[in-house]
């Protein structure tokens, strides 16, 4: 009984999403169904915090191949992030889609996906990790596809083809590796798998990072993310993406285990990738002038930061992965969030065209303000303890660790320079936009806006209990 709230977190978004794909609903019972999905998954994951001691197994196959949960503190970590950022992009979504169709069908598909990725935090052993990682991928599917336009439905197919192209990776290293990578998640790795599979690791690592969107498999995110609709770019960015991170933390550091990947050529390889990922992604932010496809840059360089404090290999760049991971679902949620705020109420999609925005819509607006000086990294908000653990962890990595440094710093620059004059023209700029009659959106719009702001600076002021937080996942798997 004590695992049931696993089970509960799992199924409770399945069942209703099928309910909503059977039965056609009024408005007002759709938005009460999601609210209290939502809130009740993300009661459950709590929950595992204080019950949960163990596994649950849910199918058996042979001896070695059983699907079974599991529960950690890095489960329960992720499992209560994505259900912060789901909920808060579910109620967004009540306004944004409240003349749309197929909005029924929007919530289906958002709330299978989130069961598929507390079934992916729960997963007790790579066999289950990876059936949940597809079904993910094949659940979010609709919500790029979602608009149904010719563009909608090329962004829908890459991001197929990339995810796909990435699991086939995934599951070629996992044949390497045989019946031993089938076994249950332990801290330090499993027995008889070392450095001689470094190939098997190198092809695990990249197949996740591509969901993670490091280059080379890169190119599906800036794609994907304008064409979906903003709540669910706030979700493929902030939380969709973190399943490829959470796979690349179960490959190295319960599959293979940290002393067999340090050293060695694939740890050197991800390195450079992540790096050259982390300039290039802000490079193209910075060009970039259609709103959202700025942050689907911005998204590519900053989940870099994350994969470069992995393979540091040491405790200190692990807590700046994981401050990361929690700073940037938060914050980049947010971003599309305000993105889609904006583009909804005013159809202006280009940053170089948001003159005076700040003067109709200062909530938003200063929300806005607010997550960009988190992304850059200035203190106290979250996104600056992130970025001083990686700063802090990547000392200890030698010239490697130096050269990502200074890619650190020069990204950190250029996330100022291609956020921050959004800020200026939004609240300073003596021109303002052409339509005089719009103005802030609802309180379904704004509130998760607001959640995700306080959140995210609270976060920041009180960075020593997620400090501990991080310490606490990364025990044992540093030896």
């Amino acid at each position: 009984m004590n695992n049931t709230a696993m089970l509960i977190a799992t199924i409770l978004p399945l069942l209703i999403s099928v309910l909503f794909f059977v039965t056609r609903l009024k408005k007002s019972v759709l938005k009460v169904l999601t609210a209290i999905t939502v809130i009740g998954t993300l009661t459950a994951s709590v929950l595992c915090a204080v019950y949960c001691d163990g596994s649950l197994q849910l199918a058996y196959f042979t001896d070695t191949m059983k699907l079974t949960l599991s529960f950690s503190s890095l489960s329960v970590f992720m499992a209560i992030l994505m259900n912060l950022v789901f909920s808060a992009s579910l109620i967004f979504a009540f306004e944004y889609t409240e003349h749309d169709e197929g909005r029924q069908k929007f919530f289906a598909y958002s709330l299978l996906t989130l069961s598929c990725l507390i079934g992916l935090c729960f997963a007790g052993n790579m066999l289950t990790f990876y059936l949940f990682y597809e079904a993910m991928t094949l659940a979010s599917f609709p919500l790029v596809l979602h608009t149904k336009t010719e563009e909608s439905r090329k962004a829908a197919f890459k991001y197929l083809g990339f995810s796909v192209f990435g699991a086939g990776l995934v599951l070629f290293g996992m044949m390497l590796l045989g019946n031993g990578v089938f076994r249950g998640f332990t801290p330090c790795g499993i027995d008889g798998i070392d450095k001689s599979n470094t190939l098997a690791y190198l092809l695990m690592a990249l197949g996740f990072s591509c969901k993670a969107g490091m280059f080379p498999l890169s190119a599906w995110l800036p794609t994907a993310h304008p064409q979906a609709p903003a709540p669910a770019s706030a979700l493929l960015s902030g939380i969709i993406t973190k399943a490829g991170i959470l796979g690349i933390i179960r490959t190295t550091f319960f599959v293979f285990g940290a002393n067999a990947i340090i050293g060695t050529w694939a740890q050197q390889t991800m390195l450079i990738l992540a790096i050259f990922t982390i300039f290039m992604g802000s490079m193209l932010a910075y060009k970039e002038k259609t709103f959202k496809k700025r942050l689907a840059y911005s998204s590519v360089s900053q989940l870099s930061y994350v994969i470069f404090g992995i393979f540091l290999l040491n405790p200190e760049g692990f807590m700046g992965a994981i401050l990361q991971i929690l700073f940037h679902a938060l914050t980049k949620a947010g971003l599309f969030l305000c993105a889609g705020a904006v583009i909804h109420k005013t159809g202006i999609e280009r940053t170089d065209a948001l003159y005076g925005i700040g003067k109709k819509m200062p909530v938003v607006m200063a929300c806005f303000t607010l997550l960009s000086l988190s992304l850059v990294g200035i203190p106290p908000l979250g996104g600056f303890s992130a970025k001083w653990h990686l700063i802090s962890g990547a000392f200890e990595n030698g010239a490697m660790g130096i050269i990502g440094i200074a890619v650190l710093l020069i990204s950190a620059l250029l996330t100022a320079f291609y956020l921050l004059p959004i800020t200026h023209d939004a609240f300073f700029a003596g021109k303002t936009v052409a339509r005089e009659d719009k103005k802030e959106p609802s309180l379904f719009m704004t509130v998760p806006l607001i959640v995700l702001c306080v959140l995210v600076l609270l976060g920041g002021i009180f960075s020593g209990a997620f400090e501990t937080l991080a310490t606490d996942i990364a025990g044992g798997l540093f030896v």
